[in-house]
């Protein structure tokens, strides 16, 4: 696919935001599974919050500097919005009132649909894909003594 000249460099300029955002997504998915799973130790790890946070301040910065030529201008707010659903997520996580599971779950998944639409829209900003995470591979793995084992 060819892009006329400022499309292709909209596209070379929002790669590194982009990436910021599935890291940030990354980093919350695995704070909230942390969480659903028990997998606490009694205390709360905010490192995954944390680095979300820090991918999240980087992309607002290099978004502010982003122009959207007209045929990237849809492309672009699902950038934002998926910027705008993780910072709210960052901020529900870190609000003294409480964590609201249902609130943060929300926000991730209409960080996903945003990062998802993203490359449906213009080629070349697939969405994280978890099916090919360690995590996923360990249902695959079969211990060579219960393979052969009677079932």
């Amino acid at each position: 696919m060819s892009f006329s000249p400022p499309l292709a460099r909209y596209v070379a300029d929002a790669k590194a935001p982009h990436r910021e955002l599935q890291r940030a997504l990354t980093q919350l998915s695995a704070f909230l599974l942390k969480r659903l799973t028990g997998r606490t130790g009694g205390t709360i790890d905010y490192g995954p919050v944390e680095a979300a946070r820090t991918a999240l301040s980087e992309c607002g910065r290099m978004l502010q500097h982003i122009g959207a030529p007209a045929g990237a201008a849809h492309h672009r707010r699902h950038l934002d919005i998926a910027h705008a659903a993780l910072c709210r997520a960052v901020s529900i996580v870190l609000a003294r009132r409480g964590f609201d599971e249902d609130a943060f779950f929300g926000a991730l998944e209409r960080a996903e649909r945003d990062l998802k639409a993203l490359w449906r829209i213009v080629p070349g900003f697939e969405p994280v894909d978890f099916s090919q995470a360690c995590c996923a591979q360990h249902g695959l793995l079969v211990r060579p003594e219960a393979a052969a084992s009677p079932a």
